[in-house]
Formats: C-alpha cells, structure tokens, sequence
C-alpha cells in the first residue's frame, strides 16, 4: 500500500472516531473529561484515570430498601505510576465506607466483581453526587446512579467484607 493510502486511510479513520465522541463534553471549570456512558453508570477521565460504571447497587422493588447501598466501579489507570483511591464523598448528606486507601497500579483494572466502597445514608432512587478523590488524579466529581436490584443486578451478591478488601 503506497505511503499516501496509509495517510489517508489513518485520516478517515480519526474523523470517524472523532465523529463518534460528538457527544463528549469537557468541564473546564474542573479539567474533567466527561463522555456519554457505553452502559448504564456514571464515566469519567481525568489525568489518567478512568472512572467507569460507577453506580450504587439499590434494592428490590416493593421491599423495604437496604441500609447500605455497595458502590461498584472499575478503575483504570493508564499512568506508568500507581495511583490511590482515598476517599469518596458524598454531596448533600450520606457517607461512604472504603476500609483502607484502594490502589489503583498502573494498566490494571480494579473493581471489576465486587464493590469498592459501601454508602449509608442517600436516598433511595435518582442520582448521587459523588465526590472520589484519587493521589495523582485529584478529584472526580460523577453523578452516580442509583440501580434496582433487578435483572442482571439481581445476580450481584457482595460479600459480607467486600467493601473492605
């Protein structure tokens, strides 16, 4: 294939990828890089970090909702350094449990089969501000929904310690 096939083939091919992040938005107010969800949580990137799925585990409908809801998400840095979840934060009332600061090593997800934390103290539909505030990354301000236990969620048993680990 000659050089200007090349070029022109890696041309289109960034169009299209650029075409398909149309709905992306930039805060700019808190540098945070913000994109349409490819599934049903909350996203976001920042310095590295990416910030996927996030979202708090509800109960089942027409049952009396749990105390605590467990907080999934996966993290991915993509940094040569590892990185640390410290805390979470919860605007407008509630409280989140993480056992101990989670590390996050570089190019390697965490997250992905059991919750990260465990939160008390939110309502019990709609959307909750979180605050995750990470070593290197800083904060990351996220919307997190707040899922029924139905469906494919239904599946999902954490263990007793698993916010812990």
């Amino acid at each position: 294939m000659s050089r200007f096939r090349v070029i022109g083939a890696t041309a289109f091919c960034l169009a299209l990828a650029t075409a398909a992040c149309a709905g992306d938005t930039i805060d700019n107010a808190k540098g945070t890089y913000l994109y349409e969800p490819a599934n049903e949580g909350a996203n976001a990137y920042q310095r590295g970090l990416h910030l996927l799925n996030a979202f708090l585990l509800g109960g089942v409908p027409g049952q009396p909702p749990p105390a605590e809801l467990h907080l999934y998400a996966v993290l991915v840095n993509d940094q040569s350094q590892p990185d640390r979840l410290e805390r979470i934060s919860v605007e407008g009332g509630g409280s989140v449990r993480l056992a101990a600061p989670l590390e996050v090593p570089s190019q390697q997800p965490v997250g992905t089969s059991q919750p990260i934390a465990t939160v008390t103290g939110v309502r019990e539909t709609g959307w909750v501000p979180m605050t995750f505030t990470f070593s290197r990354a800083g904060t990351v301000r996220v919307q997190v929904p707040i899922k029924d236990k139905v469906g494919y969620l239904s599946s999902l048993t954490p263990s007793p310690s698993a916010a812990a680990s």
